[in-house]
């Protein structure tokens, strides 16, 4: 096991609160991955004994459905852990699976499941590591259902611009619209109402807010 290796298991947010021969443990069942853009990390009905961490780049989550049209659900960014909550817990719990594909070059932990479920129930420092994960996780999905089933595409496209501003100009519009499940020219129209109302104001296609509280008056 080299120093390096070593030296980034202890750098990660998710393992530094832990003790330095919890680490030297930890390492001992995680490889380091680089995978580029557009690869696939694990298909829908995938059975894989593994728990992932993004270390840097990101990954989209998507399903498909009947008419094989991809349905995007999340994205997840840097220092963020993937895990099937049933392969850390054993009790009964519904899991919903997806399709992962990775979004740009990306470095990602591999933890095998078995050895790191064991750790989790003797240290109660990653456990409460883990806890704090799936928190995240619950109120991520607890997002999407607002998102999904609540938001009209002015509220989606508002909570987007309060939330993931960066990321929204970073994207092409067509991105955008797939990502919030509305259509380009529904998009356009959202945006130039919002920049007619004084609310935003866009400039070499970047949006800059100008009344963050009217945005969040809008699905809050």
């Amino acid at each position: 096991m080299s120093r390096e290796h070593l030296d980034l298991i202890a750098s990660l947010p998710l393992f530094q609160s832990l003790q330095k021969e919890d680490i030297a443990t930890i390492a001992s069942f995680c490889t380091v991955h680089s995978h580029k853009g557009g690869d696939v990390l694990f298909y829908e009905k995938d059975s894989k004994d593994a728990i992932f961490y993004i270390i840097s780049g990101s990954v989209k989550f998507y399903k498909v459905d009947r008419f094989d049209n991809e349905i995007f659900l999340y994205k997840l960014y840097s220092h963020s852990l993937i895990f099937n909550v049933s392969k850390l817990i054993d009790s009964f719990f519904i899991s919903c699976y997806a399709n992962a594909e990775f979004l740009e070059d990306s470095l990602v932990l591999h933890i095998k499941s078995t050895p790191f479920r064991e750790m989790i129930y003797s240290n109660q420092r990653l456990m409460q590591k883990i806890l704090e994960e799936s928190f995240l996780m619950i109120q991520q999905m607890q997002c999407i259902i607002s998102r999904d089933v609540v938001f009209d595409g002015t509220a989606k496209v508002a909570h987007m611009l309060v939330n993931e501003l960066e990321t929204f100009n970073k994207l092409k519009k067509h991105e955008i619209a797939y990502m919030l499940h509305i259509q380009p020219e529904t998009l356009s129209r959202i945006l130039n109402k919002l920049t007619r109302n004084g609310t935003i104001a866009i400039e070499k296609n970047s949006v800059e807010v100008l009344n963050i509280q009217e945005l969040k008056d809008i699905y809050e």
